[in-house]
């Protein structure tokens, strides 16, 4: 029931896949050709900040730390487990205990072996407290064990459905134990010098420029990776696009809307959705409701009303994402609804509700001002915001920062009124959505519960849906949420959608073959066409 589910989900999400794909030229999986070795990959990204995968969700870090490091599994193009570090596991029949037998003969990077230990380690001391989305798993894993070398055993305080979704590198990357025991995670040094166990090792870093990263000759994964390097670009999409435009960039990661419809049509390029099915999102405008006005929740639906969603995603996403409906994204077809309390653009409703609040107009037509945090990738979207705010009697100043500052600002240090985040819900609304909204995940870690919300009512219904193994009866609870967010609103739900990523298949095949999350581990199975038909 929810494989087929799922099935259902990504079929109705590669209709829009093939639109781009076939826009852009035949897909990857229609080119027969023996795979060649050699060659550097150039991918135009972000600057990805400290690179140790159990601490952040970062989009931006991700990229890189997943050819670096591997999880327990890897998650196809439908959500389901295949295997990564575990090469095979099982269920006990009381659905509690999952017992992972792991690939033979993987090393680190530095060569150490790699055993069950580093798995025990990784999930007790790094991802159970400190990563921004499987921290909440504290609450449903009891014990984890390494009875031998190669097995690592988890026992669940309950039955949970989600389980095994969460343990690729995303949510589940595994650190070596020996370089982080008896350290802080979040600051020790390995962290910009990262060591890892996948199919390409750490070169170099230079903050703001590039990561360069080196093919492991020892990857055990046999055959892989095809090719000799890695460099990651730190660029904004304007830059990224001429630097593809002019050839010295072969993957373009986060195009905006405009960007990536520019190369559509184009011979020798690939512009697809394909292999980001795990990046779905929706794009939240996040309220600081701890602080006033905003723990108004009047103030808040005002807000709704005054922003036109449809008119952001058009123009600042180009039509490529869509108007958000709901809370959680739409691609989780079996959880979504649109049934919820809807803010069509209203400058009139905006303006009485404000009006009842008694946050009047003064004499120079202002209600109350504010300030609005983000980087420069949000900024044409920060502009529509500030002016269409502006029409209901609220000033928003800008606030233009790197990444990492927004990140600080609002996440660590909770010093801001208004932000954003691309939050990515994929592949279950346990594993990206109820991290924005659980009382418990109020913390000082990136990409949690940045606005403050707490209501135990919502609480109580995300544990109820995940103790729910039956598919329909998760679905009816998800969409109970979805009407009591919207209602609340403590994020105002922008954009939906996936967005593509660009690449120029004259010179590199191999992608649309490692599963829903590709941006993540697109180095393993990717080759340029004009390598060697065997290692030099």
């Amino acid at each position: 029931m929810r494989h087929a589910a799922h099935r259902i989900a990504a079929a109705a999400l590669l209709l829009v896949l093939l639109v781009l794909s076939a826009a852009s030229g035949a897909a990857d999986t229609a080119i027969r050709a023996k795979p060649l070795y050699g060659g550097t990959l150039v991918v135009a990204a972000g600057d990805p900040g400290p690179l140790n995968p159990a601490i952040t969700s970062s989009g931006q870090a991700h990229p890189i730390t997943g050819q670096i490091f591997n999880g327990l599994i890897r998650l196809d193009r439908y959500f389901s487990p295949t295997p990564d570090l575990a090469r095979s596991w099982r269920v006990s029949k009381d659905g509690r205990t999952y017992t992972f037998e792991l690939a033979p003969n993987v090393r680190w990077h530095d060569g150490r072996p790699f055993s069950s230990a580093d798995v025990k380690y990784t999930y007790e001391q790094v991802l159970l407290k400190l990563h921004p989305r499987t921290a909440t798993l504290a609450d449903v894993i009891e014990r984890v064990s390494a009875p031998s070398r190669n097995v690592v055993v988890f026992r669940l305080k309950q039955r949970y459905a989600p389980f095994l979704t969460w343990l690729d590198e995303d949510n589940g990357a595994i650190l070596p134990k020996h370089l982080y025991e008896g350290t802080d995670p979040l600051t020790n040094p390995v962290n910009l010098r990262p060591v890892g166990t996948g199919p390409f090792k750490f070169e170099s870093y230079t903050p703001g420029d590039r990561v360069v990263l080196v093919r492991n000759p020892s990857y055990f994964k046999a055959g892989l990776p095809r090719l000799d390097k890695l460099v990651f670009r730190a660029m904004q999409s304007a830059q990224a696009a001429q630097a593809f435009e002019a050839g010295e960039v072969d993957l373009y990661m986060f195009p905006s809307g405009p960007d990536a419809l520019r190369f559509l049509n184009r011979p020798g390029i690939t512009v697809t959705e394909r292999g980001r099915e795990g990046a779905a999102r929706v794009v939240p405008l996040i309220l600081n409701v701890r602080k006033s006005p905003f723990d108004d929740v009047r103030v808040r639906r005002a807000m709704a009303y005054a922003l036109d969603t449809d008119f952001i995603a058009r123009t600042a996403y180009a039509g490529v994402l869509k108007p958000a409906k709901s809370p959680l994204t739409r691609f989780i077809t079996w959880a979504y609804t649109s049934k919820v309390q809807q803010y069509p653009h209203d400058t009139a409703r905006a303006n009485a509700i404000l009006d009842e609040t008694g946050a009047r107009r003064g004499s120079n037509g202002t209600r109350f001002r504010t300030s609005l945090i983000y980087d420069a990738s949000f900024a044409r979207q920060a502009e529509l915001i500030k002016t269409q705010l502006a029409d209901v009697g609220i000033v928003v100043d800008l606030k233009l920062m790197d990444m990492n500052s927004w990140v600080r600002k609002l996440y660590i240090d909770k010093d801001f009124d208004l932000g954003y985040t691309n939050f990515t819900h994929p592949a279950d609304p346990d594993v990206g959505w109820k991290r924005i909204y659980l009382c418990s995940n109020y913390v000082k870690a990136p990409f949690t519960n940045g606005s403050g919300y707490c209501n135990q009512q919502v609480d109580d219904l995300f544990r109820k849906a995940t103790e729910e193994l039956d598919q329909a009866k998760r679905g009816a609870i998800y969409r109970q949420l979805q009407r009591k967010l919207a209602s609340d609103v403590p994020v105002i739900p922008l954009v939906d959608g996936i967005g593509p990523w660009v690449y120029r298949n004259s010179e590199f095949r191999g992608f649309g073959n490692s599963g829903s999350k590709e941006q993540f581990a697109f180095g393993e199975k990717v080759w340029w066409t004009k390598g060697s038909s065997s290692r030099r």
